[in-house]
């Protein structure tokens, strides 16, 4: 009897752990998070938390889906279809102002230039006078734009703006010598500059960056806990970014971008940080910008746009 006693002694203590795993188990979210993505490196964290298993790691599951313009990503956004997405400042005002509630829940590291092309004779940003700038109206890209030029004493209205809302025409505009400058972003600037371009400026020289992550209103109220697993995992796949020799991912990130397989040797990745709230100046800033040009009727406050709690 003693015997048999001790037996279901090391059974039960045996059994006990997996039934707390299973319950643990049972306890994970199951509530799929979407997020849309655009081809560029303010999104390769996460791709990289997708390819590394670090939203399994988290416990929640996610789905990226990837967006050749802002335009069809919007219209996912609109249609329920998406929790999340990698935007900007501009995009998520005007999303607001449209019915989508969006709320901006960190700030993104990529960066936007202003370039020329090969042959302009435009070797500053006050040479841009009286010449040809291509960008997408009425977006980050304008308002970038705009912010590029008063900070070296130019006026909007003295350079003459083209709109070419895709990237790839506007780089095959700038290379042609269609356009004497454009705003650009990786990996388009890489092509640029390795075709004889120049960088005149940019958000990282000004300081002034405003992409971010936006999640819906909604998705943020229904799922917090799940939301908060896709940042934590955001953040370890920044901590392998910070560790990783770039040559370990790229052949990865160019083909689920759909970069051009070119721009291996020549990208410029930027050094990614943790999650962090947008700053409020740069939103004020972008605010403000959008108020005088009369593209919204309703002014937001920061504190009305953003949501820290999923990064605590």
């Amino acid at each position: 009897m003693k015997r048999l006693l001790i037996v279901l002694l090391i059974i039960t203590l045996g059994l006990f752990p997996l039934g707390c795993n299973q319950d643990k188990q049972s306890a994970l979210p199951d509530k799929m998070i979407t997020i849309g993505i655009m081809p560029d490196v303010d999104s390769v964290p996460f791709l990289i938390a997708e390819k590394n298993g670090y939203y399994a790691k988290q416990g929640v599951q996610v789905k990226i889906i990837p967006f050749k313009s802002a335009k069809d990503r919007d219209s996912a956004l609109q249609s329920g279809q998406l929790d999340g997405v990698v935007s900007d400042m501009v995009a998520v005002i005007f999303a607001n102002a449209g019915g989508i509630n969006l709320r901006m829940c960190s700030r993104t590291d990529g960066t936007i230039e202003l370039m020329t092309g090969k042959g302009s004779g435009i070797t500053s940003v006050n040479g841009l006078k009286g010449r040809s700038v291509g960008l997408s109206s009425n977006t980050v890209m304008e308002y970038s734009l705009d912010r590029m030029l008063e900070a070296n004493q130019v006026q909007p209205s003295e350079v003459s703006k083209v709109a070419i809302p895709q990237l790839p025409t506007r780089f095959e505009m700038l290379q042609g010598g269609r356009v004497d400058a454009a705003i650009m972003v990786q990996p388009f600037s890489s092509l640029a500059l390795k075709d004889g371009g120049m960088v005149l400026t940019s958000t990282d020289i000004l300081a002034n960056k405003c992409v971010t992550i936006a999640f819906t209103a909604e998705s943020l109220s229904d799922n917090p806990e799940e939301i908060k697993a896709v940042m934590r995992a955001y953040n370890d796949a920044v901590v392998y970014l910070q560790t990783e020799p770039t040559e370990s991912y790229l052949d990865y990130i160019i083909q689920a971008m759909g970069f051009p397989a070119e721009v291996k040797d020549i990208i410029k990745m930027p050094q990614y940080h943790q999650a962090e709230l947008p700053e409020k100046r740069i939103f004020d800033d972008v605010m403000t910008w959008m108020a005088d040009r009369q593209l919204v009727k309703t002014i937001y406050n920061y504190d009305d746009l953003i949501n820290g709690e999923v990064l605590r």
